[in-house]
Protein backbone atom coordinates (compact mmCIF):
# COMPACT_ATOMS: atom_id res chain seq x y z
CA UNK A 1 0.00 0.00 0.00
CA UNK A 2 1.13 3.51 -0.85
CA UNK A 3 0.46 6.55 0.80
CA UNK A 4 0.37 10.03 -0.27
CA UNK A 5 0.21 13.24 1.79
CA UNK A 6 -2.76 15.30 0.91
CA UNK A 7 -3.36 18.69 2.21
CA UNK A 8 -7.22 18.60 3.27
CA UNK A 9 -8.68 21.87 5.62
CA UNK A 10 -11.24 18.77 6.39
CA UNK A 11 -11.47 15.25 6.02
CA UNK A 12 -14.98 12.92 6.89
CA UNK A 13 -13.70 9.50 7.33
CA UNK A 14 -17.20 8.01 7.98
CA UNK A 15 -19.77 9.58 10.52
CA UNK A 16 -23.59 8.60 11.02
CA UNK A 17 -25.81 10.99 10.41
CA UNK A 18 -27.62 12.35 13.27
CA UNK A 19 -30.69 14.31 13.66
CA UNK A 20 -30.26 16.58 17.29
CA UNK A 21 -33.96 17.98 18.13
CA UNK A 22 -34.01 20.54 21.10
CA UNK A 23 -36.49 23.30 22.04
CA UNK A 24 -34.92 26.91 21.44
CA UNK A 25 -35.44 30.09 23.69
CA UNK A 26 -38.91 30.11 22.47
CA UNK A 27 -39.65 26.95 23.44
CA UNK A 28 -40.00 25.96 19.27
CA UNK A 29 -38.71 22.76 18.46
CA UNK A 30 -36.49 22.70 16.36
CA UNK A 31 -33.96 20.20 14.73
CA UNK A 32 -29.91 20.27 12.79
CA UNK A 33 -28.41 17.51 10.87
CA UNK A 34 -24.80 16.90 12.54
CA UNK A 35 -22.74 14.09 11.69
CA UNK A 36 -19.67 14.88 14.35
CA UNK A 37 -20.36 12.84 17.30
CA UNK A 38 -19.35 9.49 19.99
CA UNK A 39 -20.37 7.97 22.50
CA UNK A 40 -19.15 5.83 25.50
CA UNK A 41 -21.53 4.57 27.87
CA UNK A 42 -23.31 7.31 29.30
CA UNK A 43 -21.62 9.98 27.32
CA UNK A 44 -22.27 11.73 23.96
CA UNK A 45 -20.14 14.25 22.80
CA UNK A 46 -21.20 16.09 19.45
CA UNK A 47 -18.97 18.58 17.90
CA UNK A 48 -20.74 21.96 16.57
CA UNK A 49 -19.60 25.17 14.15
CA UNK A 50 -19.31 28.07 17.16
CA UNK A 51 -21.81 29.77 15.21
CA UNK A 52 -24.73 26.98 14.87
CA UNK A 53 -27.77 27.90 15.76
CA UNK A 54 -28.68 24.81 17.75
CA UNK A 55 -25.10 24.98 19.96
CA UNK A 56 -25.84 28.36 20.79
CA UNK A 57 -29.23 27.04 22.17
CA UNK A 58 -27.52 23.71 24.16
CA UNK A 59 -24.45 25.38 25.38
CA UNK A 60 -27.13 26.92 27.59
CA UNK A 61 -28.12 24.06 29.08
CA UNK A 62 -31.16 22.93 27.45
CA UNK A 63 -31.51 19.17 26.64
CA UNK A 64 -31.58 17.88 23.40
CA UNK A 65 -32.42 14.31 21.67
CA UNK A 66 -29.64 12.62 18.91
CA UNK A 67 -31.64 10.83 16.65
CA UNK A 68 -30.75 8.26 14.11
CA UNK A 69 -32.35 8.28 10.64
CA UNK A 70 -31.87 5.81 8.06
CA UNK A 71 -31.75 5.81 4.61
CA UNK A 72 -35.43 6.18 3.61
CA UNK A 73 -34.67 10.18 5.27
CA UNK A 74 -32.75 11.60 3.02
CA UNK A 75 -34.38 14.55 1.69
CA UNK A 76 -35.83 15.22 5.79
CA UNK A 77 -31.54 15.41 6.55
CA UNK A 78 -30.86 17.53 3.45
CA UNK A 79 -33.52 19.58 4.74
CA UNK A 80 -32.28 19.48 8.27
CA UNK A 81 -29.15 20.56 7.12
CA UNK A 82 -29.20 23.12 4.86
CA UNK A 83 -31.44 25.65 6.39
CA UNK A 84 -31.28 27.55 9.46
CA UNK A 85 -33.36 26.92 12.58
CA UNK A 86 -32.98 30.69 13.54
CA UNK A 87 -35.28 31.40 10.01
CA UNK A 88 -37.12 28.03 9.30
CA UNK A 89 -39.43 25.97 11.27
CA UNK A 90 -37.97 22.70 10.05
CA UNK A 91 -40.11 20.34 11.56
CA UNK A 92 -42.76 21.79 8.83
CA UNK A 93 -40.46 22.20 6.20
CA UNK A 94 -39.11 18.06 6.64
CA UNK A 95 -42.46 16.90 7.49
CA UNK A 96 -41.19 15.28 10.51
CA UNK A 97 -43.26 14.45 13.69
CA UNK A 98 -42.19 14.80 16.92
CA UNK A 99 -43.23 13.98 20.33
CA UNK A 100 -41.89 15.49 23.66
CA UNK A 101 -39.72 12.97 25.65
CA UNK A 102 -41.38 11.59 28.54
CA UNK A 103 -38.09 12.28 30.96
CA UNK A 104 -36.10 15.36 29.52
CA UNK A 105 -37.80 18.61 28.12
CA UNK A 106 -36.30 17.75 24.44
CA UNK A 107 -38.44 16.59 21.59
CA UNK A 108 -38.00 13.05 19.74
CA UNK A 109 -38.46 12.97 15.76
CA UNK A 110 -40.69 10.02 16.06
CA UNK A 111 -39.69 9.04 12.12
CA UNK A 112 -36.12 8.01 13.42
CA UNK A 113 -35.72 4.47 14.65
CA UNK A 114 -33.46 5.40 17.34
CA UNK A 115 -33.18 8.25 19.93
CA UNK A 116 -31.26 9.37 22.90
CA UNK A 117 -32.08 11.37 25.19
CA UNK A 118 -29.67 13.36 26.74
CA UNK A 119 -28.63 16.26 29.03
CA UNK A 120 -25.53 18.95 28.58
CA UNK A 121 -22.93 18.34 30.87
CA UNK A 122 -19.99 20.43 29.80
CA UNK A 123 -19.29 23.28 26.99
CA UNK A 124 -15.97 22.76 25.43
CA UNK A 125 -14.48 25.87 23.26
CA UNK A 126 -11.22 25.78 22.84
CA UNK A 127 -8.60 28.64 21.19
CA UNK A 128 -6.52 25.99 19.17
CA UNK A 129 -9.92 25.17 17.69
CA UNK A 130 -12.00 28.89 17.33
CA UNK A 131 -14.45 27.36 14.82
CA UNK A 132 -15.95 24.54 17.18
CA UNK A 133 -17.42 23.73 19.76
CA UNK A 134 -18.30 20.80 21.53
CA UNK A 135 -20.93 19.31 24.15
CA UNK A 136 -20.14 17.04 26.20
CA UNK A 137 -23.84 15.28 27.55
CA UNK A 138 -25.21 12.47 29.75
CA UNK A 139 -27.42 9.88 27.97
CA UNK A 140 -30.70 9.60 30.22
CA UNK A 141 -32.61 7.21 28.11
CA UNK A 142 -32.62 5.77 24.75
CA UNK A 143 -35.55 4.40 22.60
CA UNK A 144 -35.44 1.76 20.03
CA UNK A 145 -38.01 1.19 17.18
CA UNK A 146 -39.18 -2.30 18.01
CA UNK A 147 -38.70 -3.45 14.30
CA UNK A 148 -34.75 -3.14 15.09
CA UNK A 149 -35.08 -5.56 18.21
CA UNK A 150 -35.39 -9.29 19.01
CA UNK A 151 -38.19 -11.03 21.22
CA UNK A 152 -35.13 -10.07 24.30
CA UNK A 153 -34.61 -6.21 22.93
CA UNK A 154 -31.85 -7.19 21.58
CA UNK A 155 -30.44 -5.33 18.35
CA UNK A 156 -31.18 -6.75 15.06
CA UNK A 157 -28.12 -4.88 13.57
CA UNK A 158 -28.55 -6.18 10.15
CA UNK A 159 -31.46 -4.56 9.89
CA UNK A 160 -30.06 -1.19 11.13
CA UNK A 161 -29.76 0.84 7.94
CA UNK A 162 -28.27 4.24 9.37
CA UNK A 163 -26.25 6.90 6.57
CA UNK A 164 -22.43 7.81 6.84
CA UNK A 165 -21.44 11.31 5.98
CA UNK A 166 -17.59 11.33 4.35
CA UNK A 167 -15.47 14.00 2.88
CA UNK A 168 -12.93 16.29 1.55
CA UNK A 169 -12.52 19.94 0.87
CA UNK A 170 -13.73 18.87 -3.11
CA UNK A 171 -16.66 17.30 -2.10
CA UNK A 172 -19.04 15.61 0.87
CA UNK A 173 -20.83 12.34 0.39
CA UNK A 174 -23.61 10.18 2.08
CA UNK A 175 -23.03 6.32 2.29
CA UNK A 176 -24.87 3.81 2.45
CA UNK A 177 -24.20 0.48 4.98
CA UNK A 178 -24.92 -2.80 3.27
CA UNK A 179 -27.38 -4.26 5.56
CA UNK A 180 -27.15 -7.83 4.20
CA UNK A 181 -23.45 -7.87 5.69
CA UNK A 182 -22.72 -7.94 9.38
CA UNK A 183 -19.82 -9.82 11.04
CA UNK A 184 -19.60 -10.07 15.25
CA UNK A 185 -17.13 -8.66 17.03
CA UNK A 186 -13.89 -11.05 17.29
CA UNK A 187 -15.43 -13.54 14.70
CA UNK A 188 -12.26 -13.04 12.40
CA UNK A 189 -10.19 -13.46 15.42
CA UNK A 190 -8.42 -17.27 14.77
CA UNK A 191 -9.56 -19.65 17.60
Amino acid sequence: MIKKRVEYNKMYYGFPVILVAYYDSENRPNITTLSSSYSLGEMIVLGFGKNSYAVNHIKEGIDFTVNIPDSSMMKEIDICGAYSGHKSNKFKLSNLGYKKSEIINAPIIQNCPISLECTPVDVIENSFFESYVNILAKIKGRLVSDVLLDDNNNLIYDKIDSVEYLGDDNLRVYRYLDKNKVHHSKSFLKK
